[in-house]
């Protein structure tokens, strides 16, 4: 079979390895869900393990678009959720769990003295990579990776080239199928325009603080549930009577300062969503090896 060439990253000697495992990271976004149809289709190159690592906090479409995915691809593959075992395997039970392992929230904070801060983010890999990694050592048969060549694909195109990395582990080789293939984001849309497929959400968590102010205003228009959670998960990380294991420990470390949603450090529930040029920090730049968002 004559599959589409990838773009390969890793260390020079796992790239000459015989190879172990191939695994697609499905985040069910428009660019790996592209992917994902492409191997379908038989023009990039199958994967053994395609799995979704489920944060507990997608918006309900992504939910949806997943299950309809299953549907789309069952006769050939077969897509595994994956989540956190570590404690209740959602991101913001976690967090506002009074005890247990939680993860750390990229939000905006004002400090007692006006300054801006911005919080330390682990969510992606306590989330996303972690159970991804637990799921390739389980069907490897192993308590290690080290001496394995696992490739680790990602639907990252060209347009976002700067999430492109080098693992910073020796067994895994990750692929970008569509960067080598100089394949936008516009024309995965494309792509999904001119097929009966369906059109992919959005994949992001609700409460994600690197919203712009159009994915907000999105939200806040179509998905009321979805807003509804977003504005009370806000406001609660302001709560001063709180004894939640993640709240506590940020209070510790700083009493003084406050944490936001959103960028300009104004509660969610009263912030204006009018300008759409008024943009947050990106999702992707200080990502955690390209697992969120596609």
């Amino acid at each position: 079979m004559n599959y589409i060439k990838e773009l390969k990253l890793g260390d020079p000697k796992t790239l000459e390895k015989e190879l172990d495992l191939r695994v697609l990271s499905l985040g069910a976004g428009v660019q790996s869900s592209y992917v994902l149809l492409k191997m379908f289709e038989e023009e990039i190159a199958p994967a053994d393990l395609i799995l979704f690592a489920d944060t507990g906090n997608e918006p309900k479409e992504v939910y949806e678009w997943l299950n309809h995915l299953k549907k789309l691809v069952g006769s050939k593959f077969k897509i595994e959720v994956v989540r956190n075992t570590q404690n209740t395997g959602n991101i913001i039970d976690d967090y506002k769990a009074d005890s247990g392992r939680y993860a750390l929230i990229p939000t905006h904070i004002k400090k007692e003295d006006g300054s801006a801060g911005f919080g330390r983010r682990t969510c992606t890999f306590e989330y996303k990579i972690k159970p991804i990694h637990s799921r390739v050592r389980d069907e490897l048969g192993v308590k290690t990776l080290r001496n394995k060549a696992v490739e680790m694909i990602m639907g990252i195109s060209i347009d976002e080239i700067q999430r492109a990395k080098t693992p910073p582990n020796k067994w895994s080789i990750n692929c970008y199928p569509l960067i080598e293939n100089n394949i936008s984001r516009s024309d995965c849309h494309h792509f999904f325009k001119h097929t009966d497929y369906g059109n992919p959400p959005r994949s992001a968590c609700i409460v994600c603080p690197y919203h712009s102010n159009k994915e907000w205003k999105r939200i806040k228009d179509n998905y009321p549930k979805e807003w509804k959670y977003a504005v009370e998960f806000d406001n609660w990380l302001r709560d001063e009577n709180s004894t939640s294991v993640g709240l506590a420990n940020f209070k510790k470390n700083d009493s003084k300062s406050e944490q936001y949603l959103h960028s300009k450090k104004i509660p969610l529930s009263v912030v204006s969503l009018e300008s759409p040029e008024d943009v947050q920090y990106s999702l992707f730049d200080d990502e955690c090896e390209g697992m969120c968002g596609v």
